[in-house]
């Protein structure tokens, strides 16, 4: 546990940072070299003049809401927060990977029950609707196969994709059409025929090396088909964002002479945002891509170690089953595959947003900037923790 944790107890906001960096320094400099070592900090506050014509639509558009949607926030309350927006700025030193929090966007509330309930009630009829005319459903009728065949599971099963990411870019087809609708079984399976996929590949063409596996799940996650897959790809050297990480590895090696993934981990402990396993550790972000995004970090093989595919599938089952996430990436960036001790499996998993939404989770920031994140790391961590005995 934290030195904040230990002295404060429950872990509160983003918008605590500095001071929780402040104890850390004063009660752990270890600790503190460590974050600040990793990484760059800085807040301001964002101020502007609100026109009385204009003050009953924000307490419309940002007045703090019940689980119904009730407005339960004096107008002149949500006018204060809005005039004194506080911006916590993180930035990763070896990576380059940066987020903004808003104080306004973190302090907002959660998804309504009703909305959530509108939500489930639209992919149920997605996915029903999506069903008579899929091809995923007879994948072995209507999807190609590799030239050395299909890797077959219990719940799974490959296939070539048609239109390729790049030259070994095949797919895990999921028995279930739903892709929402799994246990620790197949989620399992599914980690097991996509690994087996790698060896295969790797077995008929050794120079590919470098196995990534991603599940885009759903529309708003980049997915173009409703029934359950994943994309499974090999290649010759790690794709670029993965080299980032691998070239931060070796770097922070050279220079401090210590593991960037285990301090990682340590940096997240000492703000209160990770949890420490025996042999990995994950944590929600404080550079996150976007919403939610959790990371688990491991020396093993996810495939072969029950641990870790049992967090993978408990976060997953967190998100879905309590946060209301139903749209979601997950990546799985590997070593490679000669030479598994080089780089640990990078895990990561984040939120796209409801599928009612009109806009898109992404724009020029995320593109170009920093990302500009609405939920609060210590929300997440707290909801993952408060409900993962239930899962």
């Amino acid at each position: 546990m934290s030195i904040f944790l230990g002295m404060f107890g429950k872990m509160d906001s983003i918008t605590d940072l500095e001071k929780r960096i402040e104890v850390l320094r004063e009660t752990d400099s270890s600790s503190y070299n460590i974050l600040k070592g990793i990484y760059r900090f800085d807040s301001g506050h964002g101020t502007q003049v609100i026109p009385y014509s204009f003050k009953n639509k924000i307490s419309e558009y940002f007045g703090k809401r019940d689980s119904q949607g009730n407005i339960i926030e004096p107008t002149e309350d949500t006018i204060s927060r809005i005039n004194n927006q506080k911006i916590i700025k993180v930035y990763n030193k070896w990576t380059g990977e940066g987020s903004l929090f808003n104080s306004l966007r973190a302090q907002r509330p959660g998804i309504s029950s009703m909305d959530q309930e509108k939500e489930k009630k639209y992919i149920h009829q997605l996915v029903q609707e999506s069903e008579e005319k899929c091809d995923f459903c007879h994948p072995e009728e209507y999807t190609p196969e590799d030239v050395f065949g299909r890797i077959r599971g219990n719940y799974s099963i490959t296939a070539a994709n048609v239109a390729k990411y790049d030259v070994w870019s095949s797919l895990v087809i999921f028995n279930q059409h739903n892709p929402l609708n799994f246990g620790l079984k197949e989620f399992s399976d599914y980690l097991d025929t996509g690994f087996a996929w790698f060896e295969a590949v790797n077995n008929h063409s050794p120079q590919f090396r470098f196995p990534f596996f991603i599940w885009n799940c759903l529309s708003r996650a980049g997915a173009s088909q409703v029934h359950g897959h994943s994309q499974i790809l090999m290649s010759k050297d790690p794709y670029a964002r993965v080299e980032t990480q691998q070239k931060a590895f070796k770097l922070y090696k050279l220079e401090t002479g210590d593991d960037y993934f285990h301090d990682l981990c340590l940096a997240h402990d000492s703000l209160g945002l990770s949890e420490n396993k025996k042999d990995f550790c994950f944590f929600a972000s404080i550079t996150p891509v976007k919403e939610k995004e959790m990371v688990v970090i491991t020396h093993t093989k996810p495939s072969t170690d029950e641990n870790v595919k049992k967090t993978i599938f408990k976060i997953l089952r967190c998100f879905i089953d309590f946060l209301g996430v139903y749209s979601f990436n997950l990546s799985i960036s590997c070593p490679p595959i000669d030479n598994e001790d080089e780089f640990p499996y990078l895990i990561k998993i984040v939120d796209r947003g409801s599928l009612l939404k009109p806009t898109g989770d992404i724009g020029g920031m995320e593109l170009y900037g920093s990302s500009v994140v609405a939920d609060d790391p210590y929300n997440v961590m707290n909801s993952i923790k408060e409900h993962w005995k239930q899962v």
